[in-house]
């Protein structure tokens, strides 16, 4: 059943009759007048759009519930006298019981048309008491509370901003700061810098799975600034398993799936061991002979796959690696692991695009 949330003023719309079933409720919530909206149902709209607008409370709202709530009068030209939401408040908790709680101050009534549920100031039915405490149970989440790791992002969305204010957070210790930088790819991100010629720049990738709370991927991108507008650049993915993140070889292997996070502590394992790395790999970028030996010879080459291959090849001919060829003659393994155009190449396609993309890079 498509899940509508119908909201209306009991006292005008059905003033001569007492709902005691759900049957009824569902007719009078699908049957709604021409009547407009009454003054309860205008002043429950604003005060709905005060909470949700909040900043205090961001946390509990993705950017479509708050962009539907914000300048609710608008809807007050409305010409009947139910209101109706879709799916928004299957999207967050925290919506579903501040609607509740409101129209109830209100004196409004409410149908939830997929659980089943009527709401009035009274009564709930068709079970009060279990409903009542499922309400009580949901809590508002606030910045201070995911920053200390008490709570957990309650969607994706939120979970990638979490992500940002965590690198902020961690700013002094990460060095990560928001800001555009000057190469061919002229991109805005976090990136943090370890000389003149190195940078580097951290996204988080969460999940597209559809109820789960995870970070599938972090990904790190070393940039060589080898001219004043154009940088070498080498896309580092590194994968999360269960609650692992892969950053060593012999330990952690090279890719895995993650899992949900249930609790806040998951979040916090996950987030210290990504600290952990890249406190690590900050040691890997002290110049660029250190940082190539790292991307060429050591365990990040196993993490670097696709066209990222040819970079970090492009990165061993601008240093003069006296392994250079060999190199190149053992990469195409790791350039067809990836997705993207080399897939599957040939050996001929990679050392055509190899030419190519070295010629672009040097060529000024």
């Amino acid at each position: 059943m498509a899940a509508l949330f119908y909201v209306w003023d009991a006292a005008q719309h059905n003033s001569n009759t007492t709902i005691t079933t759900l049957e009824q409720a569902e007719y009078f919530a699908t049957h709604p007048q021409d009547l407009g909206f009454t003054e309860n149902l205008k002043n429950w709209l604003l005060d709905v759009e005060r909470i949700v607008t909040s900043p205090e409370l961001a946390e509990n709202f993705d950017e479509e519930i708050i962009e539907f709530f914000s300048n609710v009068e608008g809807f007050f030209n409305f010409s009947t006298d139910v209101f109706v939401i879709e799916y928004l408040q299957e999207k967050s908790k925290y919506l579903y019981k501040i609607l509740v709680e409101t129209l109830r101050r209100h004196n409004l009534v409410a149908f939830d048309s997929k659980h089943y549920i009527f709401f009035s100031k009274d009564v709930i039915f068709p079970d009060q008491k279990s409903i009542e405490k499922m309400l009580d149970a949901v809590q508002a989440v606030t910045k201070e509370q995911l920053l200390q790791f008490k709570v957990v992002p309650s969607t994706s969305e939120k979970l990638s901003i979490f992500a940002d204010q965590w690198l902020e957070l961690n700013q002094v210790s990460l060095s990560f700061i928001k800001q555009r930088k000057k190469n061919q790819f002229n991109e805005t991100g976090y990136y943090r810098d370890f000389n003149d010629e190195l940078y580097e720049d951290i996204i988080f990738l969460s999940s597209g799975k559809r109820g789960v709370i995870a970070y599938d991927l972090i990904c790190v991108t070393s940039y060589i600034q080898i001219l004043p507008e154009k940088a070498i650049r080498i896309f580092r993915p590194h994968p999360i398993n269960q609650y692992t993140l892969q950053y060593l070889l012999s330990l952690h292997g090279i890719e895995g799936e993650a899992s949900h996070f249930e609790k806040p502590e998951q979040l916090q394992l996950v987030l210290q061991q990504v600290y952990d790395f890249l406190i690590y790999d900050a040691e890997k970028h002290k110049d660029i002979e250190s940082l190539n030996q790292w991307v060429n010879h050591g365990d990040e080459k196993e993490y670097i796959t696709g066209l990222a291959v040819i970079q970090r090849l492009i990165l061993a001919k601008y240093v003069n690696d006296p392994l250079y060829e060999q190199l190149v003659a053992e990469a195409l393994p790791y350039a067809i692991r990836g997705r993207g155009p080399l897939k599957n190449a040939t050996l001929e396609q990679f050392h055509e695009r190899l030419e190519k993309e070295i010629k672009n890079i040097f060529r000024g």
